[in-house]
């Protein structure tokens, strides 16, 4: 049966499974696809649907337990999701394919909005860093152009005020007509009602004739207002595809909203994207190194690696509560409240059905507990099952024998149980975690090893790489500022930024000369040690007992001494020796020259 794959970035992925074949194996064939040698248990398995929106509440398949095709839309084929479970630095990535497949979903959850920046610079930033990142060329003429926003801004205005006008036109032309038929019903007279009667009749065709020219006078002119407004659309929607800042469009990256409320876009920030993309057109950054720099910078973001619960407290008064699950902590929001729960402070966790309760101990070591309803059981075990394996992976050294072993039975196992009690019939395993993050990291460093693979260095590929397109970029921009002094202004900011980055580099380089120094002294402090004498530690040595030829002690303390104090055999003479120059100690005593002389 075939197993359809969903990847971060939208592509699918088949790969043949059997129908008794449990999850890892399944994870093993996708990585085999993607040329993925090691590494998998960063990765995990969901249930997919065509068209389902994604969101930061992960329902993990158990990769221990066998695969079915129950939660899936289709009856032939399973559909999963190949997502990351557990977020790792990007300098612990030892592999160039697994790596693209952290980009691929920290590039998803930025454009989806499940991953929001910390403003708008650093919204514009992490934008230019994706540009890169997928090979998109920089134009300069997008630093000149008119922002987008600015220009669908002001067409909403235009049309707004237009709108305004016509509204007051229709007003006014009601209001004449009105008093028209006003002016005339005030005609008629009693006197004569034969005449009265033809007048009435001529204005009642006098007015239908008036009020029919006007709707055709309107009807023309809302006729010619709306050609009009189609080629004006027309227009601006030909000169925002034609502006340089279009091609930024399908790279908006949000920040998080304040008290709940989604902050308006400014009008230049196309123009930011295109500062900062600039910036990185004249480092010359490849894309691998945007890759790496765009996941080394979303480290820092609220939400980065954590998955998200929704709930209500499982008191009368019923408030939302929201549960974080991160790498070293839980967030808890009820209501207005947040509260950072280490895993360290957890006494336990426990689920049954939709209700999951936690205890804890408070900033004031005071027993505390939270019970919070879910929306579905599944998602009540699931809060369980991500406090447990992320603390862990994070953690913990080892995962321990009774988070591996921990196992739930159905109906007819638990029958079977009762009868052989190691029976495999039913067993479903709870968590599927086996190894922690540095397990996996040092084993996936000798399973490279072994395979003669080159792990990557983040060294070489992110910072390096970078500090030399840097200083290549530096030298052209300040050839070009000098060949043409009067695009000065327009260099200036990237003179700036590339000034930073070497004062950066500078800063390395003399932190890497302090330590070499520090390296030279201890060595030197070795060697003086070793050239001094044992016995009155002053002196440097240079006498050889004989015949265990050790050379420990000066010649003074030589001439003391009935056995070696190395090795306790009796000496029978000693030699002097002459170190070589370098080895010498200076001392602030002279040294006695003492001729060879026996041992007494």
């Amino acid at each position: 049966m075939w197993c359809i794959v969903n990847l971060p970035n939208g592509t699918q992925l088949a790969v043949k499974w059997d129908t008794k074949a449990i999850g890892q194996e399944c994870l093993e064939k996708v990585c085999k696809a993607l040329d993925i040698v090691c590494e998998m248990e960063y990765f995990g398995l969901e249930y997919w649907t065509p068209g389902q929106e994604e969101s930061r509440t992960r329902q993990w398949i158990n990769l221990r337990n066998r695969l079915s095709c129950d939660n899936s839309s289709s009856s032939i084929h399973l559909m999963l999701a190949l997502r990351v479970k557990f977020w790792v630095p990007v300098h612990c990535l030892l592999q160039e394919s697994v790596r693209n497949i952290f980009y691929m979903q920290a590039r998803s959850d930025l454009l989806e909005q499940r991953l929001h920046a910390r403003d708008w610079n650093n919204a514009a930033k992490l934008a230019a860093l994706l540009c890169q990142a997928d090979g998109l060329r920089f134009n300069p003429l997008a630093l000149k152009a008119k922002c987008p926003t600015q220009m669908r801004r002001r067409s909403a205005g235009d049309v707004a005020h237009q709108q305004q006008c016509q509204h007051k036109e229709r007003k006014d032309k009601e209001h004449v007509l009105s008093f028209k038929k006003r002016r005339l019903s005030k005609q008629k007279s009693t006197e004569n009602i034969h005449h009265s009667h033809l007048a009435a009749a001529v204005s009642d065709e006098a007015l239908t004739t008036l009020s029919a020219s006007m709707k055709c006078a309107n009807a023309l002119s809302q006729m010619a207002t709306q050609s009009c407004d189609s080629d004006s659309d027309v227009d601006k929607a030909a000169a925002l595809a034609s502006s340089p800042l279009y091609v930024y469009q399908n790279y908006i990256v949000y920040p998080a909203s304040v008290d709940g409320v989604d902050a308006d876009m400014p009008e230049d920030y196309y123009n930011r994207i295109a500062v900062e993309h600039g910036k990185l057109a004249t480092l010359k950054m490849t894309t691998k190194s945007a890759k790496y720099w765009l996941l080394k910078q979303i480290q820092d973001l609220e939400g980065y690696g954590e998955e998200l619960f929704s709930g209500v407290t499982a008191h009368e008064n019923s408030v939302r509560c929201d549960v974080s699950v991160g790498t070293n902590a839980i967030t808890t929001c009820v209501g207005d409240e947040k509260n950072v729960i280490p895993f360290s402070a957890i006494a336990s966790a426990k689920s049954f059905r939709r209700t999951f309760k936690l205890e804890y101990v408070g900033d004031c070591n005071d027993r505390r507990e939270l019970e919070i309803k879910l929306p579905k059981h599944s998602m009540a075990a699931g809060v369980y099952r991500s406090i447990t394996e992320r603390h862990a992976f994070y953690v913990c050294d080892k995962v321990r024998g009774v988070v591996t072993n921990q196992f739930t039975r159905d109906l007819k196992g638990t029958i079977a149980s009762m009868f052989k009690e190691d029976t495999e019939l039913g067993k479903r395993y709870v968590f599927d975690i086996q190894r922690t993050c540095r397990e996996v990291h040092d084993q996936a460093r000798r399973i490279l090893h072994e395979k003669g693979i080159e792990a990557l260095n983040s060294t070489t590929s992110g910072n390096e790489d970078l500090f030399e397109n840097m200083l290549s970029g530096a030298t052209k921009t300040l050839s070009a500022s000098t060949l043409h002094p009067a695009d000065d202004a327009a260099t200036q900011l990237h003179i700036d930024d590339i000034s930073a980055v070497t004062d950066k580099l500078d800063m390395a380089l003399r932190e890497k000369e302090k330590r070499d120094a520090a390296i030279a002294r201890c060595v030197e402090t070795r060697i003086s040690e070793a050239m001094t004498c044992k016995i009155c530690m002053d002196r440097e040595i240079n006498t050889m007992f004989n015949p265990c030829s050790h050379v420990t002690t000066c010649a003074e303390c030589a001439a003391r001494c009935i056995h070696c104090p190395s090795c306790r055999v009796k000496v029978t003479s000693t030699t002097r020796i002459y170190l070589p120059p370098e080895l010498r100690v200076s001392v602030a005593t002279p040294i006695a020259t003492t001729s060879c002389v026996a041992a007494h």
